[in-house]
């Protein structure tokens, strides 16, 4: 029976069913309740915990009644993967105070960050990039010089927060920098000795992939143990997450998750969940650490494990 026969004889407009019909389909749809209570399967309640969480919507239209609703966005285009090219901060403290620890990089599309920590926390320094002048028009400033090159001082003061001062210069063309210090580092002399050691050195990025999708970009990553690409579709995210540990139980942890199996990647036995939306894989890399993946169902198990095997995680040192 086509489409057209089909609306015929049941869609709206379709003549009014006897009686005898009608009784005919409840008795069947009673018959049914027993079958379908006994096929019934109820899943384990699962802890609703995700390296990212992103849903996808699905647009459904309904012909008539008594047709199914089907999906009406376009199928997506197959994936291929080729090599990434991961950014590095363009910039380093040539000569680092002893108290401060190695930077910790975090990115966004409008903002490149080097975090250095101090021990107790007071003597923070932040180290930051952008392609534009930062927005500081409503704190006092007063003209200074870094080097070569004009800034300008910012103090700003909070009654619940500690003081920081802020120094921004445009080291060349298109590129501004600005340095805050804490604690110790927000006396001007300190900062701005400190902002003279600022120079031109590409570092790179702790956590790094070296594979993804063709055409996704990197959309951001932050303190070096969470990086996140995209790609032009809402669905189109892929994730890495360092973690402490290895999860025991995946398929109680991830949401929705459908199966978990064990596969191999560099080697190594890795865990592989289907959930209703994405891949989720655990793995550890080279060095030791262990790494969370997250991906679309789109991809394959295979390019899911080629991406995994070249995940890097570059220790921190002192």
């Amino acid at each position: 029976m086509n489409e057209i026969a089909l609306l015929r004889t049941h869609g709206p407009d379709a003549p009014e069913a006897s009686a005898e019909t009608l009784n005919d389909a409840r008795n069947r749809l009673v018959d049914e309740f027993p079958a379908a209570s006994a096929r019934r399967t109820v899943r384990p309640v699962r802890r609703r915990t995700l390296l990212v969480a992103a849903a996808a919507t699905t647009v459904t239209v309904a012909v008539g009644a008594g047709l199914a609703a089907r999906p009406v966005d376009r199928p997506a285009e197959p994936v291929t993967l080729v090599a990434v090219t991961m950014p590095e901060f363009p910039l380093t403290l040539r000569s680092r105070p002893a108290v401060l620890a190695p930077p910790r990089y975090s990115y966004e599309p409008d903002r490149f960050l080097a975090v250095y920590l101090s021990d107790g926390g007071a003597d923070d320094v932040w180290l930051s990039v952008r392609d534009k002048r930062p927005d500081r028009h409503a704190l006092p400033s007063r003209r200074v010089t870094v080097g070569s090159h004009q800034a300008e001082l910012y103090e700003d003061e909070h009654p619940a927060a500690p003081r920081q001062v802020t120094v921004t210069w445009e080291q060349k063309s298109g590129r501004w920098v600005s340095l805050t210090g804490h604690g110790r580092f927000a006396a001007d002399g300190a900062l701005l000795r400190l902002a003279g050691d600022v120079v031109d050195e590409p570092q790179p990025i702790p956590l790094r992939v070296r594979v993804a999708p063709r055409g996704w970009r990197i959309a951001s990553f932050k303190d070096d143990t969470i990086l996140t690409l995209r790609g032009k579709s809402p669905g189109d995210m892929l994730a890495v997450q360092v973690v402490a540990s290895r999860d025991p139980d995946l398929l109680h942890t991830v949401m929705g998750a459908v199966e978990e199996r064990t596969v191999t990647v560099g080697g190594r036995d890795a865990r592989l969940v289907r959930a209703d939306e994405m891949w989720f894989l655990q793995t550890e890399v080279p060095g030791g650490a262990v790494v969370n993946l997250q991906a679309p169902l789109r991809l394959t198990v295979e390019q899911v494990i080629a991406i995994a095997e070249q995940v890097s995680v570059t220790p921190r040192g002192r």
